[in-house]
């Protein structure tokens, strides 16, 4: 037994007013507050201690099973004991990195525990890992068992970043109780969990806005919490380059907004790191041959002809689908000769199994008034020739990339037939569909052998709903989605049995025209956590966003603790109210 301190309970606004906590009590699987009074009621707990044990319980995503005592114990989290074996290899830098976000998470808890010496039991986790490979892809097994018994939390799990997740779930089990000052920790509690998708990720687009590494960080930090595992990173546009590419800086020079703007290879390196001891991998993504004008408008004054066409052409409606304009040459030999330069240093920073290169929305319009381009171009330049040229350009720039990646692509008009099982792969193609919920293209796409990523507009786009930026009125993908959208899509619903293997999960979506660091959070969160327990949990047997309601409240406050400028979901008195806050039909 150790010994732990806790504060005498005072809240005041004076020292002569004292404002007793609200108690609860738990009732038909319902926390329920009780009659305020200056003493705490035997049988009567903190609304946290309550929320843990009650009912549904506090955690988020909820695990594949889950049973959780009823009852609490008093532990100390001021040095937690890690007792960690490994059946092949070892990893004990990342897995003390994991460590060491667990307890700076219950540390954080327990701030107010201080000055009054409270008896409770030291923690203690151990955890039996089979692989320490730190290899984190879409084979990645990320399931974990956890039971807590008398102190002690024993993980179980095949991984490292199966062992990580249990850790988060961990953290919901150990809480601070306002009414004694002291951590509690759930009495009992055996868990088996794992992912429904393998692919559970968030797309931030930092070119059209740059966006500050230590955001970055805040958005892993919620990943992490959430037990999202891919951080698809959109840092090309036409707006800007802001990624230091050593073998050809002028890409960074002629495409960053700012000096102070750029994401350098010693900071990217540091995020992948940070990403990693989160459970996250980081894809980068290298849009081309559209969304591609910064940092490529200098090659006729260097002798290399033009790289780029129609960058910042207006009026810029005849040639892209929103300003800046920009699109590669794909007659340009030296274009392939950069990207194979651009691409070679990317896949030394960043080690996904995946490799995004966009591959959308290309213009026709652009490529049709450009001289450069027709001049290569018989009579005939029916939309079927352009896209040929586009899916050569597809071809020889997939040949640049590391044939032991996959790579993904958004949906266009190259992925519809006849052009896509001409240009793409199957085996090695992923295929992030950003079309509408309802269209079918799940079903069509993995009917066709492909792997897909679902991004549907109406219901993943996190920017949608707030203005057009370019005239006035909404924007294309209004309305605003709501949370309870993401967390009732079901991935699969429409998607043939037999297919279901291919859908490897879903991305929402930041684009940045209108976002920027600022105001990120509250457009990601909770949002992005409504999706999480989507493709973690899958929720079966009719549940739908009414039944997370309760705990998605809880873990939004949770981020919020993190530093997340999270959005609230409810009034405050809700979340102290319990089921008083009827849901409409």
């Amino acid at each position: 037994m150790m010994r732990i301190l806790a504060v005498a309970m005072l809240s005041s606004l004076g020292a002569a007013l004292q404002v007793p906590y609200t108690t609860y009590a738990c009732d038909d699987r319902r926390c329920v507050p009780q009659p305020r009074t200056l003493t705490p009621q035997a049988g009567h707990t903190s609304l946290r201690l309550c929320e843990m044990t009650c009912g549904a319980g506090n955690l988020w995503p909820q695990p594949t099973s889950a049973a959780i005592a009823a009852t609490t114990t008093i532990v100390s989290v001021d040095d937690v004991q890690h007792n960690v074996s490994f059946g092949v290899g070892d990893a004990a830098h990342l897995v003390r990195s994991m460590q060491h976000i667990f307890d700076n998470t219950l540390a954080l808890k327990a701030t107010e525990c201080a000055l009054v010496a409270v008896d409770g039991i030291e923690l203690v986790v151990t955890a039996a890992i089979a692989s320490a490979s730190e290899t984190l892809s879409l084979e990645t097994d990320e399931s974990y068992t956890l039971h807590i018994a008398n102190g002690t939390a024993s993980i179980t799990a095949a991984t490292i970043y199966g062992y990580r997740h249990a850790l988060v779930t961990l953290t919901q089990l150990v809480e601070y109780d306002e009414l004694s000052h002291t951590m509690h920790m759930a009495s009992g509690a055996s868990i088996i969990d794992g992912p429904a998708y393998r692919h559970r990720g968030v797309v931030l687009d930092t070119s059209r806005q740059y966006y500050s590494v230590a955001a970055i960080r805040r958005l892993l930090d919620g990943m992490g919490a959430t037990k999202l595992n891919s951080f698809h990173w959109h840092f090309t546009d036409t707006a800007s380059f802001p990624v230091e590419i050593k073998g050809e800086p002028r890409l960074t020079s002629f495409g960053a907004h700012h000096p102070r703007q750029i994401y350098t290879q010693t900071a990217i390196r540091g995020l992948v790191a940070y990403a990693k001891a989160r459970g996250v991998r980081v894809i980068p993504e290298v849009d081309a041959p559209s969304h591609a004008g910064a940092g490529w408008q200098w090659g006729v004054d260097a002798g290399l002809g033009e790289l780029g066409v129609c960058f910042g052409h207006n009026p810029w409606y005849d040639a892209c689908v929103e300003p800046p304009c920009g699109q590669l040459n794909p007659f340009n030999d030296h274009v392939y000769d950069i990207l194979k330069t651009v691409y070679s240093e990317l896949h030394g920073l960043f080690d996904a199994d995946v490799f995004h290169m966009g591959g959308d929305e290309v213009h026709l319009g652009c490529w049709n008034m450009t001289k450069a381009i027709t001049d290569h171009m018989s009579s005939d330049r029916s939309p079927d020739a352009f896209y040929h040229i586009w899916g050569a350009f597809q071809t020889r720039a997939r040949s640049l990339v590391d044939a032991q990646k996959k790579i993904a692509i958004w949906t266009s008009d190259l992925t519809n037939a006849p052009y896509l099982r001409s240009y793409f792969e199957p085996s090695n193609t992923i295929v992030q569909m950003w079309t509408l919920s309802n269209a079918g293209d799940a079903a069509k796409l993995t009917a066709q052998g492909y792997e897909v990523i679902a991004s549907y507009y109406d219901a993943y786009y996190l920017d949608c709903g707030f203005g057009n930026w370019l005239t006035k009125g909404a924007d294309w993908c209004h309305p605003y989605h709501h949370w309870s959208v993401l967390y009732d899509l079901d991935l699969v619903k429409h998607v043939p049995v037999a297919q279901r293997r291919l859908v490897l999960g879903g991305e929402v979506a930041l684009w940045s025209e209108e976002v920027d660091e600022a105001t990120m959070d509250a457009k990601i969160w909770p949002r992005a956590a409504a999706a999480a327990e989507r493709w973690w949990t899958n929720p079966r047997n009719g549940t739908t966003w009414k039944d997370a309601i309760d705990r998605l409240r809880i873990q939004r406050d949770r981020l919020v603790e993190m530093g997340l400028q999270a959005d609230a979901i409810q009034p405050h008195w809700c979340r102290l109210h319990p089921g008083e806050c009827t849901l409409l039909p």
